[in-house]
This record gives C-alpha cells, structure tokens and sequence, in this order.
C-alpha cells in the first residue's frame, strides 16, 4: 500500500496518524493468563466455553478507553472483536458464544464504536480468521469439505455483520496464519464485499495476497519496529506490557511494562519513518485499563502535544544522528529527536545548504550554531536534557541536502569523502 494521500483518498488519515490503541479483550482475561490459555495451556474447549458465564465486564467503559486514547495523541482504536478462541464481543446471529448471549449482556462492540466517535477517533475492529470453536478450520477443506464450507460461510457473515451494523468502520485488522490459509476464504470476494459497505475501510495485510501480488493494505511488523521508508504504509503493533496481549496477572507488577522512555523510543522510531504505532493494552475482565497504561500514554501524548509539528506531516530524512537519536524533515527544516541528550555541544554532518537558524521545538529556545563546510556545530544548549526526548528544529535555505561527508556512514562510505575527511 503506497502512501500516497490525494485530497479524495478516505484513507489519507492513516498515513499520518502517528499513534492507535490496540485492545486485547475477551473471555481469556477471566483467567489471566494472556489471550490464548485455551490453546497455550491446553485446555478442555468446553470447560473453557464456561467462562463466558464469568466474564460480566462490570466496569467496562468505553468512553474512559476513548478519552484515554484521545488524551495520548492516539488518532485511532482497534478492538479485538473476535479472538481465536472464537468469542465475539458483539450481537452476533452466528452463534450464541457471544457477549450479548452469555457473560455481559452487552453489545460491547457498539458501546466501542460510539465511543471511538464521541472522542473523535477512527473505529478499528480486529478480526481473527482462525476459530479454534470449529474443528473444520483445522482440518480443512480436504479433510472436511462441507464443514469447511460451513466454516467459511461463518466468517463471511461475522465480517458482514461487523461492516453493516456499526455505521462507519475505518480500518479492519486481520489476524491469523495458516489456518485456515486465507486463500480458501475467497479473500478477492470478500474485500469485495467489504468495500461495497465500507468503501473507505482500511485492511491489514494479514488476508493473503491479491492474485496480481502484492498485498491487500498495510504492513503490520508485530513486536518489533517497521523499517521505514520504502513508500509503503506500515504499522508497529507493540505490547505495552512486555509479555502477553490479552491481560496476565504479571501485569499487576510494574516492572513488566515498558517504561516512559522506551515507549518514546517505540514512538519515535515509527513516527519519523513514516509509520505508525499501534500500542497494546489487555483490559482486565471487568474491562478496566490498567493504571500504568493510562499513565504513561497520557505523559508521551503531553510531549506529542508540545512536539506536534516534528511529528505529523513529516518525511524521513537520511543524515548521519545515530549518536543523537532520530530525525525526520517537513520543507526546509529539519528535526532532530534527541533520544540520547549530548549536554551543551553537538556536531552534525554538514550540509550544502546554508543554516538560517536553530531552536528547540518545545518552547522555542535558539541555539547557537556553527556552520562549517562539513560540519554544523551546535552550541550552548542546556547541560541537562530539557525533556525525555528533546526535539531541534534546524532552518536552512532550501531543504537541506548532505555535504558528500555527510552521505558516510560507518560501515558504508563512498572513499574519496573519506579520504578528505581524514586529511583535515
């Protein structure tokens, strides 16, 4: 998926969107044991059916997940609508393990939809394609043709039922593997048939790939960063606790989450490539969102707030930082994302366009510069870092272009920059 975005594109906001949340939420938080204790701990199925009655989602509240996103810079939200264990959080005709039938009472699903647009957010469903509550998945159309059939026809009218209820739906995040291979669900028809409903809707690229190649939407890099800037759209979905998508009982000890700075590490990383981050949390089963997911989100969504023109709209740029951070360029100004403060002095690679001026993006702070022919040096900024990250904005000319020293890298260099650098 190119990351182009014309004006009439329904799906520009994706390409610029920066931060989602993504929730893990179903029967399996009952247990506390992450999202797949059926199959991890292998357990009896119907046994494990049973906690449907125990899951009563007392103090669900969606609007409080909304505001939580909305107050961490978030543009989006994606809810786990079905996980693999085949519990639907909805109203669905398909079969009575849903939410409404047994456990809540509730449409979960549509009190999250409403949600997400009271707060101004895009509505995301995540869908898993794998059912572990139907054999046929499994065993496959070889082995169990009419099941599979049967299998088939399910997941057609649960993403129908998920496109034609819910007014808007912006984004549909596929999850599974190789069962059931995703080509056996006719996938060309079915994002057919989703566009019909939803002709701006978003899809992942976890639905198998068009005849013609290629993918039908995003990448989705899981547990780690994506790698920026080939031109496609991306998205890094990350557990915010460090084990685990669907709530633990680990996760009542802080420790297990990923601290203040990693996560601005994660976000970074994702924003100044162009890509997106998808942050996960596992409610509990009374549907609270833990404290420390609240916490640390809201403190990076301050700092996107005073950094926000470093973050959106922005293009990658390719100058050697790595002993700073990251950075990223809109026009002719570049940012640097200082992830490691370097104290009162820092030289940059030197560029062929001339410096007009520099400052800190929070506060706007000049700092004192040196422009030379392969080096800018940057003086008198504070001793100790003004923030956890700290963000500068260099001015230049045109925009800005590397002196040949500056296109070096440390394993990879063209020799004649080299060679004159060393004779200095």
């Amino acid at each position: 998926m190119t990351a182009a975005t014309p004006q009439n594109d329904p799906t520009a906001w994706f390409h610029d969107a920066r931060f989602g949340m993504f929730i893990h939420w179903g029967i399996y938080a009952v247990l506390g044991h992450g999202e797949q204790p059926l199959f991890r701990e292998f357990l009896n199925p119907s046994e494990y059916r049973t906690l449907a009655d125990r899951f009563r989602a007392e103090k669900y509240d969606p609007a409080d997940w909304a505001e939580t996103a909305r107050a961490a810079g978030m543009k989006y939200m994606v809810l786990t609508t079905k996980h693999h264990d085949g519990y639907c959080l909805w109203d669905t005709e398909t079969t009575d393990f849903n939410a409404v039938k047994r456990g809540p009472g509730r449409d979960l699903v549509a009190e999250y939809a409403s949600a997400c647009r009271e707060a101004g957010l895009r509505v995301g469903f995540y869908f898993s394609l794998p059912d572990w509550s139907h054999p046929a998945c499994f065993a496959g159309p070889q082995n169990d043709p009419e099941g599979f059939r049967d299998f088939t026809r399910l997941i057609w009218r649960q993403i129908e039922e998920l496109v034609t209820r819910y007014g808007q739906v912006d984004l549909l995040w596929f999850d599974g593997g190789r069962y059931p291979p995703p080509r056996h669900l006719r996938p060309t028809q079915l994002v057919k048939m989703m566009r019909h409903h939803q002709p701006g809707i978003l899809i992942n690229n976890r639905l198998g790939k068009p005849k013609k190649g290629g993918a039908w939407g995003y990448e989705t890099p899981e547990q780690r960063l994506g790698e920026g800037d080939g031109g496609a759209t991306w998205e890094s979905c990350i557990t915010a606790a460090r084990k685990f998508w669907g709530y633990h009982v680990c996760h009542e000890d802080p420790s297990m989450w990923y601290s203040d700075r990693e996560l601005m590490t994660f976000f970074v990383s994702c924003a100044t490539r162009r890509g997106n981050l998808l942050w996960n949390v596992g409610p509990r089963a009374n549907g609270e969102l833990p404290g420390i997911y609240k916490e640390r989100t809201r403190r990076l969504g301050e700092w996107i707030r005073r950094n926000a023109e470093a973050v959106y709209g922005t293009r990658p740029a390719d100058f050697e930082f790595a002993y700073g951070g990251l950075m990223s360029q809109k026009g002719n100004r570049l940012y640097l994302f200082f992830l490691y403060w370097p104290g009162e002095e820092y030289s940059l690679p030197g560029f062929n366009e001339k410096l007009l001026g520099v400052h800190l993006v929070d506060g706007g702070q000049p700092v004192r510069a040196v422009q030379e022919p392969h080096r800018v040096v940057l003086k008198g900024m504070p001793r100790e870092a003004p923030d956890i990250c700290t963000v500068v904005a260099l001015d230049f000319e045109a925009p800005p272009t590397a002196h040949p020293r500056a296109q070096c890298r440390l394993h990879r260099f063209p020799m004649p920059p080299m060679v004159e650098w060393l004779r200095l």
